[in-house]
């Protein structure tokens, strides 16, 4: 086996008074790195005062506007019921109605189809009773199998459509069933005869035309995409 050598003993001074212990000095961090960590604390405090200015900045923007609380169809008044007022931020583009002007709002009626929680713009409202100039309101009885079979809503655009019974039209012949677009004013029934009732908006150059066709009673309605 062999044998490690035995550290020497620390020597003494001659006045028998130990010398003094080496301390091992610290390798200093490189400056780069100093630099670096000095850079990241920057970033950090200034991020946090880019968001604290956002924020306040966000809530001085806050402001009273109105907003939809339940939906309206085309041509309907709007009631107390129907608005109320909330604050929010929104940029200067956006058109809303201020809070104050509850009182004048209530009493117009919807210009489009208004759902709950759409902010209240003065273009979705108007004055004006359903149907408008240049448009008449005519009542069209079908039987239920001739609607969606998801129904029909106050404001859905469809297409009114000729269905004779008893009248064959050639494939080569496609435009000789009139087709009348129409929107949904409101829908009634089943009646005592078992027919529902929808009230259609047309443009005064069809009005004549689809009463002619809702007498014979011989139509379909088709449901166009909805625009909510």
């Amino acid at each position: 086996m062999v044998r490690k050598p035995m550290p020497a003993p620390p020597q003494q001074a001659e006045n028998g008074v130990a010398p003094p212990v080496q301390v091992p000095k610290l390798t200093p961090q490189p400056r780069q790195r100093r630099r670096g960590l000095l850079l990241l604390g920057v970033l950090v405090v200034a991020g946090g005062g880019v968001i604290s200015y956002q924020t306040i900045t966000g809530l001085s923007n806050r402001v009273p506007i109105l907003v939809m609380t339940h939906d309206v169809a085309p041509g309907r008044q709007l009631t107390a019921n129907d608005v109320t007022t909330t604050t929010v931020g929104v940029d200067n583009l956006v058109s809303t109605i201020p809070a104050r002007d509850l009182p004048q709002v209530i009493g117009k009626r919807a210009a489009t189809d208004l759902v709950a929680g759409m902010l209240v713009q003065p273009r979705l409202l108007t004055d004006q009773v359903v149907p408008i100039v240049g448009q008449q309101l005519v009542p069209v009885a079908v039987k239920p199998s001739r609607l969606p079979a998801r129904g029909l809503r106050p404001g859905d655009p469809i297409l009114v459509l000729a269905t004779p019974e008893n009248q064959a039209v050639p494939a080569s012949r496609p435009a000789a069933r009139p087709v009348i677009e129409a929107v949904v004013d409101q829908v009634k029934g089943p009646d005592t005869d078992g027919l529902m009732v929808v009230d259609l908006i047309v443009s005064n150059s069809r009005g004549t035309e689809l009463a002619g066709l809702a007498a014979s009673g011989q139509v379909a309605l088709v449901l166009n995409p909805r625009s909510r």
